[in-house]
C-alpha cells in the first residue's frame, strides 16, 4: 500500500495550469465574498463565526455549496500564487545567481506594468460606469499603490481594489529574496526552519499591535514567511515524499485554524500543502481531461492580469447577483464574471506585449530608452493633466430622509420586569433615574428585535447611543449589537463600540453612538438582533437613555 504522496518538481507547463487554478479560487472568492448571503473568512481577521455562518446557509439551503466553499475558503489559493512564485523563483536564481541590483530590476520590469496598466484601466471603467473621473483622495490612493509599498501606508493595503495588496507584498519578497537564498544555501533545511518560525513568531506577537496601527502582517512578506520557504524547500529537491499522516494532518490545521483563533496562524501553511498535493494529483490525470487542463492552463497564462484587474471589475455582476437573489443565477453571473475579467486580462497582456514591442523595435539602446521615457511622460501627464483642474462634475445630491423601521428609548425610569438592576437617583441625565452597572453586575438591559417583526425594506444601519458617567478613569464598558439565528440558536455576529480607559471624561456624562452596517444576508426573518451595554472591568459605571434605531432607506 501507498502510505506517501510524491511532491514531484513541476515544469513550467505544470505551473501554469497550477496559477490558473489558484487565480480561479481567488477570482471567485472575491466575487461570492460580497454575493449574498455572505459567510465571512479567516483571511486577514479572524473570526471563529465565519465558520458557523457557513453551516447555517448551506444547512438551510445545500445548493449555496459552490457559494459557500469560494466564499469561505477560495482566498487560500494566494497561498498557492506564493508556493509556486518562491518555487519558480528559486529554480531561476539557483541557475543565474544575478547580481541583486539586476534580480531586483528584473523582477520589478516583470511586475509594474500589469499595476500600471490596471491603474488605468480602473480610470477608465470609474469614467465610464460613472461618468466621472476619480476623485483627489482615490488618486492618492492610486498612487500609494503605485509605490509598491501601499502595505505599510495604515489603512490602506487594500484601497482602490483589494487584491492589490500582493503587489506590495510580493514586490517586498522580491526585496529580500537574495537574503532568503544566502540563508539557505549556507544553512540548508534548518535554515528555512529558522525562517518558518520567525515568520509564525512575527506573526503571532504582532498581529495586535499592527491592526492598532491599522497594519496587519499579513499584508507582509514576513506574515508568509513559511509558504515563501515552502516553495524554496519544494524547489531545492527533485521529489519529496509527504506521509499521509502529515496530509491528513495538514487537513486537521486547517478545519482548526477556522474554528480556534490559537490555531490560525498556521492555517495557510496548511492549506499550501493541501493545495500542492491535490494540484499534482490533478496534473497525473491530466491526460483523462485534456480540455479542463487547457482551460485552466489558459487562465494560468494570463493570471498576473487576472489578478490586477478582476477586483475592479466585479461590482456590475455582485449587483445582478444579488438582485436574483438565487444560487443558480449567482453560479452563473460568477461563469460570466469570470468571463470578461479573462477577456480585459488577455487584452492588457496584448497591450503590454505591444508596448515592449513597440519600445525594443529599434534595435538601438538609446532610441530603445527614448521611446520608454517618451511612453512614461505620457502617461504621468495624461493623468496630469486629467487631475491638474478638477474636471470632475460635482453631482448635486440629495440626502433621502431616513426611514425608522425600529425606534426605542430605555429611559431606565422604572424597573425592568425579571431584572434586578439597581437604579440610581444620585446621578442622573435626564428624568430621575438612571441605570447603574457595579462589580455586582456586567450586563445592562437593552434590545431585542426580531427581524420578522419590522419592514426590512431598505433597511441598511443600527445605530444605538448611550449617555454614560464614570469617576473611575481606568474601567471600560462595550456597547454591543448582537445577531442571533433563530433555528440554530447560534450567534452568528458580535460588534461593539469599545470605550477604552483615557477615551473618556470621568465625573461627567458624555455620549457615544455605536454604528453598524446590517449585511443584506441578515435582512431575514430567522435573526434577532440584540442591544446592551456590557463592563468588563471593575468599577462602576452609569447609564441613561440608552437607544436603538434600526433605519432605512426610503424607496420612491
Amino acid at each position: 500500500m501507498k502510505f506517501h504522496f510524491t511532491i514531484r518538481s513541476f515544469s513550467r507547463e505544470e505551473t501554469t495550469f497550477l496559477k490558473g487554478i489558484a487565480i480561479l479560487l481567488i477570482v471567485l472568492h472575491n466575487y461570492y465574498r460580497w454575493v449574498v448571503p455572505v459567510t465571512g473568512e479567516n483571511e486577514f481577521w479572524f473570526n471563529a463565526l465565519s465558520i458557523y455562518r457557513s453551516w447555517i446557509f448551506l444547512r438551510s439551503n445545500p445548493l449555496e455549496f459552490f457559494h459557500v466553499f469560494f466564499n469561505f475558503l477560495g482566498h487560500y489559493g494566494v497561498q498557492a500564487f506564493i508556493v509556486i512564485s518562491a518555487y519558480g523563483l528559486t529554480l531561476s536564481y539557483q541557475k543565474s545567481h544575478p547580481a541583486y541590483g539586476k534580480f531586483v530590476l528584473h523582477r520589478f520590469n516583470r511586475l509594474y506594468p500589469s499595476l500600471i496598466l490596471a491603474g488605468i484601466s480602473f480610470v477608465v471603467v470609474t469614467l465610464f460606469a460613472t461618468g466621472n473621473l476619480i476623485g483627489m483622495n482615490t488618486l492618492k490612493d492610486l498612487g500609494i499603490q503605485f509605490t509598491l509599498f501601499g502595505n505599510l501606508f495604515p489603512g490602506k493595503a487594500m484601497t482602490i481594489t483589494g487584491p492589490w495588496w500582493f503587489y506590495s507584498f510580493i514586490f517586498q519578497f522580491y526585496l529580500i529574496f537574495p537574503l532568503l537564498m544566502w540563508i539557505h544555501r549556507k544553512t540548508g533545511g534548518i535554515g528555512l526552519i529558522g525562517l518558518v518560525i520567525a515568520g509564525y513568531l512575527f506573526t503571532i506577537l504582532l498581529y495586535q499591535p499592527m491592526n492598532q496601527a491599522s497594519l496587519n502582517p499579513y499584508f507582509t512578506f514576513m506574515g508568509h514567511l513559511p509558504e515563501l520557504c515552502l516553495g524554496i524547500f519544494l524547489a531545492s529537491r527533485d521529489n519529496v515524499k509527504l506521509p499521509w499522516w502529515a496530509f491528513l494532518l495538514a487537513l486537521v490545521v486547517l478545519v482548526g485554524g477556522n474554528i480556534y483563533r490559537w490555531l490560525w496562524p498556521f492555517a495557510n501553511l496548511a492549506a499550501a500543502v493541501i493545495l500542492v498535493v491535490s494540484i499534482q494529483g490533478l496534473i497525473r490525470v491530466k491526460d483523462r481531461m485534456k480540455g479542463f487542463y487547457a482551460l485552466i492552463s489558459a487562465i494560468g497564462a494570463i493570471s498576473m492580469y487576472l489578478f490586477a484587474v478582476h477586483g475592479f471589475l466585479r461590482s456590475p455582476f455582485l449587483g445582478l447577483a444579488n438582485s436574483f437573489g438565487n444560487s443558480i443565477a449567482s453560479m452563473l453571473i460568477g461563469m460570466l464574471f469570470v468571463a470578461v475579467a479573462c477577456g480585459i486580462a488577455l487584452l492588457l497582456m496584448h497591450t503590454e506585449a505591444a508596448a515592449r514591442g513597440w519600445i525594443a523595435s529599434p534595435g538601438k539602446r538609446k532610441q530603445a530608452v527614448s521611446r520608454l521615457v517618451f511612453l512614461v511622460i505620457l502617461v504621468v501627464g495624461g493623468f496630469a493633466l486629467l487631475f491638474s483642474r478638477d474636471y470632475r462634475k460635482q453631482a448635486e445630491t440629495t440626502r433621502l430622509s431616513e426611514v425608522m423601521a425600529f425606534e426605542g428609548l430605555q429611559d431606565f425610569e422604572e424597573p425592568i420586569p425579571g431584572r434586578w438592576d439597581l437604579l440610581s437617583d444620585s446621578i442622573v441625565k435626564s428624568g430621575g433615574k438612571s441605570l447603574t452597572l457595579d462589580n455586582t453586575k456586567a450586563f445592562s438591559p437593552g434590545f431585542i428585535v426580531y427581524l420578522d417583526s419590522i419592514n426590512l425594506e431598505g433597511v441598511y444601519e443600527l445605530e444605538s447611543s448611550a449617555w454614560l458617567y464614570t469617576s473611575d478613569p481606568a474601567t471600560s464598558l462595550h456597547l454591543v449589537m448582537e445577531i442571533w439565528d433563530i433555528p440554530s440558536g447560534i450567534q452568528v455576529e458580535w460588534q461593539s463600540e469599545y470605550i477604552k480607559p483615557g477615551s473618556y471624561p470621568t465625573g461627567s456624562w458624555f455620549s457615544r453612538t455605536f454604528r453598524y452596517n446590517i449585511p443584506s444576508e441578515f435582512l431575514r426573518p430567522n435573526y434577532y438582533i440584540k442591544v446592551y451595554a456590557w463592563k468588563p472591568t471593575e468599577g462602576t459605571w452609569y447609564m441613561d437613555d440608552l437607544t436603538m434605531r434600526i433605519k432605512a432607506k426610503p424607496y420612491p
